[in-house]
C-alpha cells in the first residue's frame, strides 16, 4: 500500500496497557495511522498510567517536563522520516525508524537510521561512507550507546589522535567526522541533541574538522604530452587504460563513474552531453556538461566503444544492464583500480615523478586551461561545479566555436625545436 498523500498519515504517543512490566509500568509506543490502519512502534520509555498522564498533560513539571520533551522528539523524528519517504508504506517507515530503542539521542542509533534512509534512496556510495564511519567510531568507543552530549571537542580530538595513531590519514578523519557533524545537526533539528552541546566550529575550544592537504595533482603540459605520445601494445589493458585516461582529460576531466555510465544517447553530432552522477541525484538543478567531440575523442570511442545496439547501449564495455547498485558500484571500482594500475605503470616507464591516476586527469584539465588564461567561469561550467548558485553569476553561455577553441588548447603541445644542420664544407682540391 503506497501513497504520496502524507496528509493521510497521523502520529501520536500511546501507552500500551495490554501487558504490564514486572514493576507495573507499561511500554510507551509510537502510534502511526494510515488509511485506517494503525501500527505501534517501540520506544525506550516505560511508564505507569499515572506517570504517563502527568507527562502528556498540558503543564508537565520537573522530570515529567523532561519526559514530555523526549516524547515530542520521538514524534518529531517519525514525522521527519515520513516527510522524507518518497511514498509511504509501513515497512519503509519501519526500516528507517530505530525500533530497538527509539533513541535518536544515541549517535549509533542516529547513524543506523540515516544509513537505512540512504539505502532506501539507493545512495549506495554515501551509505558505505556512513557505515565505515560508524564502525570506526564504535571501535574507538565500544558499547551500544554514545549520547550526543558526549561528543565534545575533547572527545573528537582524542578520536582524531586515535585514528592517526592507527595509520589513518587526516582526510579519512575528516570524512568520518563530517558524518558525525551532519548527524549532530539533524539531531538538533529534531530535538534529540542540544545546540549548546554542538562541538564543531572555529571558535575557541570548538573542534575544527581537519581539511585534506591541497596536494597538487595536475600534470604539466609536457608530462601530458608524454602520455599522449606513449605507444603501448595494441588491445592490451595498458593501451585501454592510457586511452581512458586521455578520454577523461579531454572530456572536461570526466571521472571514471561517469565514463562507465556514458551511453550512445549522450552523443550528439558535435558534443557529448552528460550530468555528473555525483550531483545528479542530490541536486536536481545541476547543469549538464557539454564536451566538444575532438578527433582524439572520436578515435578512442571508435577503438574501444562497443557496438551500438540501441541509443541506450553503454559506450564502453564496462557495465551491463540490470546490475544492482552495489554490483554496479563494485564494477566501477574495479575498472577504476585497473586503469589506475596501468596509468601508474606508464608514468613510471616515462620516469614521471607524479602519482598519476584518473583523478589527475581532472585536475590537469582544469589547471592547463587556467594556465592558458581561460576564464575561470568557463572552467567551472566545464567541470560541472557543484555550487551552481556561485558559478552561475560568473559566466554566460559559451558559443560552440569558442568551446572548440578551448578544446584545442588541451592538445596544444610545445613543438620540438629542429636543430639546424651545419653547412657542408667543400674540399678544395
Amino acid at each position: 500500500m503506497t501513497s504520496d498523500k502524507k496528509s493521510d498519515i497521523t502520529t501520536g504517543i500511546y501507552l500500551d496497557t495490554r501487558r504490564s512490566d514486572k514493576d507495573g509500568a507499561y511500554p510507551v509506543k509510537l502510534r502511526v495511522t494510515y488509511k485506517r490502519r494503525t501500527r505501534l512502534f517501540k520506544t525506550k520509555f516505560h511508564l505507569t498510567e499515572d506517570d504517563f498522564q502527568k507527562t502528556i498533560g498540558e503543564r508537565p513539571r520537573n522530570e515529567y517536563k523532561v519526559l514530555h520533551q523526549k516524547l515530542i522528539g520521538v514524534e518529531k523524528n517519525a514525522l521527519e522520516i515520513i516527510s522524507n519517504l518518497k511514498s509511504f508504506t509501513f515497512d519503509a517507515f519501519k526500516r528507517r525508524l530505530v525500533t530497538n530503542t527509539g533513541d535518536q539521542g544515541n549517535v549509533f542509533s542516529a547513524f543506523k537510521e540515516y544509513i537505512a534512509e540512504l539505502d532506501e534512496d539507493d545512495r549506495v556510495g554515501n551509505s558505505s561512507v556512513y557505515t565505515t564511519a560508524l564502525h570506526s567510531i564504535q571501535k574507538f568507543h565500544p558499547g551500544n550507546t554514545l549520547d550526543f552530549s558526549e561528543i565534545s571537542s575533547k572527545f573528537l580530538k582524542r578520536y582524531e589522535k586515535w585514528m592517526i595513531d592507527n595509520g589513518a590519514t587526516t582526510t579519512t578523519v575528516g570524512i568520518y567526522l563530517r558524518c558525525v557533524r551532519r548527524l549532530f545537526n539533524r539531531g538538533i533539528q529534531i530535538g534529540f541533541a542540544k545546540r549548546e552541546d554542538y562541538p564543531f566550529g572555529r571558535e575557541h575550544e570548538q573542534y575544527q574538522i581537519p581539511e585534506p592537504k591541497n596536494v597538487k595533482k595536475a600534470l604539466s603540459i609536457g608530462d601530458i604530452q608524454k602520455i599522449f605520445s606513449y605507444t603501448p601494445d595494441d588491445s592490451t589493458p595498458e593501451a585501454f587504460s592510457r586511452d581512458i585516461w586521455i578520454f577523461s582529460y579531454l572530456c572536461n576531466g570526466i571521472n571514471m563513474k561517469d565514463i562507465c555510465l556514458l551511453r550512445y544517447a549522450d552523443i550528439t553530432n558535435d558534443n557529448i552531453v552528460f550530468r555528473r552522477a555525483k550531483t545528479a541525484q542530490t541536486n536536481r538543478k545541476s547543469r549538464s556538461i557539454e564536451v566538444v567531440k575532438t578527433k582524439e575523442i572520436n578515435t578512442i570511442i571508435e577503438k574501444w566503444g562497443q557496438k551500438r545496439v540501441t541509443s541506450n547501449t553503454y559506450i564502453f564495455p564496462i557495465l551491463v544492464d540490470n546490475l544492482t547498485l552495489k554490483k554496479q558500484k563494485a564494477t566501477i571500482a574495479q575498472a577504476t583500480k585497473q586503469v589506475n594500475k596501468y596509468i601508474r605503470r606508464i608514468a613510471k616507464n616515462l620516469k614521471m615523478e607524479s602519482d598519476v591516476t584518473t583523478y589527475t586527469a581532472r585536475h590537469s584539465f582544469a589547471t592547463i586551461l587556467k594556465n592558458a588564461g581561460v576564464n575561470v567561469s568557463y572552467i567551472s561550467e566545464a567541470l560541472g561545479h557543484s555550487d551552481i548558485t556561485t558559478t552561475q553569476g560568473y559566466f554566460a553561455s559559451f558559443e560552440n566555436d569558442e568551446k572548440k577553441r578551448m578544446a584545442s588548447i588541451l592538445t596544444n603541445f610545445p613543438q620540438e625545436k629542429t636543430k639546424k644542420k651545419a653547412p657542408v664544407k667543400k674540399l678544395v682540391k
